[in-house]
């Protein structure tokens, strides 16, 4: 019994165990009971008259309570009522085994669980961190239109340091700026003549050579590009694939969408193509 290892005030209890019956029979011997609270049960401590400093201590079932404590106090008993034993700790690490099991069952679960994650192949990622990108490129007569890594037949071109493919430009922005490596013009800048004319799928797959060494995966790519002329949804398939080459992923990461300036400002008149693209990447 645990009463007999550790008693309320933290000392060892020496003491008689009576049973009911005997115990009703001496009540007139009582000096004092400690009655404490338990789901199904009560047990109740105390200390007899005589003989003196002579304790004792017995479990009662619950229906019997309210008599006993009737009799006890038609004879001046002292009676004390607790929920908890606060010097057990015997008790209350008992009270708590079934919550410190069920944490470590919880536990062992994840652990098992990640364990199966890695076997099978499928990633535990981190946050997901997002980037945007914006280019605008002049247009002039004469040049060629490069976007999304293709050549499109057109009788304008952008002016630009490099092919100035405005589209991959804007997403090699999005990618570095979620990733948090600064910007094209950090890793190419214009006045750098080794970039003139240069092909702008060196940049992305430059990019992505970073992202490889931070651990970051590109998960999802949205792109719009605005222009007036000319009209750029037959070329898409061709530009997925070009831009998901360049970035060693799928092309349906790749998420591409086109948008005219209803004739306003300089991309209304033709005389300019810009692109939007937002990048989602994950840490590995």
């Amino acid at each position: 019994m645990l009463w007999k290892l550790v008693s309320a005030n933290g000392r060892s209890a020496q003491g008689d165990e009576p049973s009911y019956s005997e115990f009703m029979s001496r009540v007139d011997d009582i000096k004092e009971v400690t009655l404490y609270l338990s789901p199904n049960s009560y047990e109740l401590t105390g200390e007899y008259i005589q003989p003196a400093n002579r304790r004792f201590h017995l479990t009662v079932p619950k229906e019997v309570v309210p008599d006993l404590l009737s009799q006890l106090r038609e004879k001046s008993v002292l009676i004390r009522v607790k929920e908890v034993r606060t010097g057990d700790w015997t008790l209350i690490l008992l009270n708590a085994a079934p919550l410190i099991l069920l944490l470590g069952f919880c536990l062992f679960l994840m652990r098992q669980t990640q364990g199966k994650w890695r076997r099978t192949g499928v990633a535990i990622r981190g946050s997901p961190r997002t980037g945007i990108g914006y280019d605008l490129h002049r247009l002039e007569e004469g040049r060629p239109l490069i976007v999304g890594g293709i050549e499109l037949p057109f009788d304008k071109g952008p002016v630009g340091h490099s092919d100035g493919d405005v589209l991959a430009h804007a997403l090699c922005d999005a990618l570095l700026g979620a990733a948090g490596l600064g910007d094209i013009g950090t890793h190419f800048p214009d006045t750098d003549p080794k970039w003139k004319g240069a092909n702008s799928m060196l940049f992305l797959e430059h990019a992505k050579k970073l992202l490889d060494e931070k651990q970051f995966a590109i998960e999802h790519v949205d792109a719009v590009v605005i222009t007036e002329k000319p009209k750029l949804g037959p070329h898409f398939p061709k530009m997925r694939e070009a831009l998901a080459k360049g970035l060693g992923v799928g092309a349906e990461k790749i998420h591409l969408k086109a948008k005219t300036n209803e004739g306003v400002d300089a991309i209304g008149r033709g005389e300019a193509i810009a692109a939007h693209v937002v990048a989602t990447l994950t840490s590995r």
